[in-house]
């Protein structure tokens, strides 16, 4: 099986944690401040911006969706 779209999920997911760990550290809090808000927003940016620009084929495009949606309720 395929898997799409978890390249694109798991850099919005690191990123994510980054900047909640980095927002923690700046309001003196030792905790993750938001991380996985901050991921879910980063891959709904990236995928709208792949896709305005043509640059993910339907079969990345499907799964950047199933991806979205299971993270979604997270």
């Amino acid at each position: 099986m395929k898997i799409y779209g978890v390249a694109l999920l798991a850099g919005c997911f690191l990123l994510g944690k980054l900047m909640g760990n980095l927002l923690g550290k700046l309001i003196q809090i030792n905790n993750d401040i938001g991380g996985v808000g901050f991921a879910m927003l980063l891959l709904m940016v990236t995928s709208f911006y792949l896709r305005k620009r043509g640059w993910l084929n339907t079969e990345s495009e499907t799964g950047i969706r199933f991806w979205s949606a299971i993270y979604i309720p997270i």
